[in-house]
């Protein structure tokens, strides 16, 4: 860590100045990801066409009460008003600073009140004294009492010429529909990793401060959209670490869990070792970890599986570095849509029950052995499907199992976990997730034909000609002989239980409706 000018004056004894303060926008254009934002304002502030009320609607920590200070700033810069403040002329540095006497910011949340409404908007006739404007920002608006509202609502009606109400909410449902009539309404979206990320390296650039690009990503994702949040963080990551700020200061002081441990537990359910999933468990307890964290953890890690295993485009829209991204893809080609979906369903009916429960260890351990036993994918590991349940694939399917003297249909069935074990080696794990409840039902010439109970994993497997053939593949790597795979679906009147299965994707439209993954 370098000694940047706000390590020098702390040195020297002046009070600290947190990073998100002392890097306050000073211009629309230093304003983080908001652009549709800053570019409205600042062509009305040219255009001379200043609205009497804004409401800025958004997340906490993405620039609302920023950009009302910023336009507080082109209204009454001394070189203005213009769309580009100074920012160093008296008016705009005591705006800055928070001092102007014309520029009142008020927090809804502790002045609700009437008599405190009421008390500053008495004041709202008098002339600015110093300004071309008076400027009255109101933050977290919705927190206001229903009869500061009515108080409001008619100062808000008729504003004198030289006033301007700017509203900050983070909840715009909750404010009167009469007040939102009356405003322009501004909506602040969370800012993007890529901003964030800029921001943070240009910030640590000028302190001097030493990061690892993998620390800055986790500062990003963990800022969740929130700039604010984002240096709040960087700030308490300088005050912890000694020297260059690395992965794990940076998961330290986060108190959370790394996206690796979420790995390695996902790792563990994928193979259905309930022994290794309780050595996690027991690591995160030494350490420490919050369990409530880590069920939190996991069900954020099991969404972006679901949403890879739907569609794997939405790859670019997880908020993760690269190498984390790529790990998930990985494990979402192990898993179907249905195992994530029961293991999500499992994963937040234990985060329920924590909020009841005096031994939470235990019930996230239960969790973890149900997850294996009934979330799990039965294809990984040998044996990976009881022979009770290979027979009542097949009776399903109209066939009765063959003894020994079915020659080499029967073969090929004895040795079907390895076909599927040997096409994960090979890394074919989409089409050995797809094959977990084929049966291998008939043989004709070099024909061989594989029945499906499940119309999904049918569908997956008749998608693609080269699925069809990594499965003759790792049958020829293991039986020495080749054949051309055949798929059939078995009927619902061969096979009554599938009457009452939904399938997949409409069973994640129940869980997610109106979301994108009807695309």
């Amino acid at each position: 860590m370098g000694g940047g000018e706000v390590w020098g004056d702390r040195g020297r004894g002046m009070p600290y100045l947190s990073l998100y303060r002392k890097y306050r926008p000073r211009s629309f254009d230093e304003i983080v990801g908001q652009r549709h934002v800053t570019q409205t304002l600042s062509n009305a502030v040219k255009a001379g066409r200043i609205a009497h009320a804004y409401l800025f609607c958004g997340p906490r920590g993405t620039g609302k009460t920023s950009t009302a200070r910023v336009l507080a700033m082109a209204i009454n810069c001394e070189q203005g008003p213009t769309p580009e403040p100074c920012g160093t002329c008296a008016l705009c540095e005591r705006i800055v600073a928070g001092s102007a006497l014309d520029v009142l910011e008020i927090d809804a949340a502790s002045h609700g009140g009437v008599d405190q409404i009421r008390e500053v908007l008495d004041r709202v006739d008098l002339v600015p004294a110093e300004a071309r404007s008076k400027v009255y920002i109101i933050d977290e608006v919705h927190m206001l009492s229903p009869a500061g509202f009515n108080t409001f609502l008619k100062s808000l009606e008729e504003p004198p010429e030289y006033v301007v109400f700017v509203l900050a909410t983070t909840e715009a449902h909750k404010v009167l529909p009469t007040i939102v009539s009356r405003c322009q309404r501004f909506d602040f979206h969370r800012v993007g990793l890529t901003d964030i990320e800029a921001n943070l390296r240009m910030i640590a650039e000028k302190e001097g401060i030493e990061i690892d690009d993998k620390a800055v990503a986790m500062l990003c994702h963990a800022a969740d959209g929130s700039v604010r949040d984002s240096l709040t963080l960087l700030d308490q990551a300088v005050a912890y670490a000694e020297g260059k700020i690395s992965p794990e200061v940076i998961t330290e002081i986060l108190g959370g869990i790394d996206h690796e441990l979420l790995a390695e537990f996902t790792d563990s359910f994928i193979r259905r070792d309930v022994g290794a999933a309780l050595a996690l468990l027991e690591r995160v307890v030494a350490e420490g970890k919050d369990l409530r964290q880590l069920l939190i953890g996991l069900i954020g890690h099991y969404r972006n599986l679901l949403l890879l295993s739907v569609d794997r485009r939405g790859a670019e829209a997880l908020a993760l570095p690269p190498e984390i991204v790529q790990r998930t893809l990985d494990q979402a080609r192990e898993l179907l849509p249905e195992e994530i979906v029961r293991t999500l369903d499992l994963l937040a009916e234990t985060d329920r029950g924590m909020r009841f429960t005096s031994q939470p260890r235990l019930l996230v351990e239960l969790c973890a052995v149900r997850v294996c036993r009934e979330a799990g994918p039965s294809r990984v590991l040998t044996p990976s499907v009881s022979p009770a349940a290979k027979a009542a694939v097949e009776r399903e399917a109209g066939f009765e199992a063959q003894g020994e003297e079915a020659g080499p249909v029967a073969a090929i069935k004895r040795r079907w976990d390895e076909v599927i074990a040997d096409l994960r080696k090979h890394k074919e794990t989409g089409v050995a997730a797809y094959l977990r409840e084929a049966t291998p039902v008939a043989l004709e010439g070099d024909v061989l034909t594989l029945a499906f109970n499940h119309e999904f994993h049918y569908d997956q497997m008749m998608k693609e000609e080269k699925r069809r053939t990594a499965v003759s593949q790792a049958i020829a790597r293991l039986l020495k002989q080749n054949f051309t795979v055949k798929c059939r679906l078995v009927s619902e009147e061969e096979s009554p239980s599938r009457k009452s299965r939904g399938k997949p994707l409409e069973d994640l439209m129940t869980i997610f409706p109106g979301s994108q993954l009807e695309e």
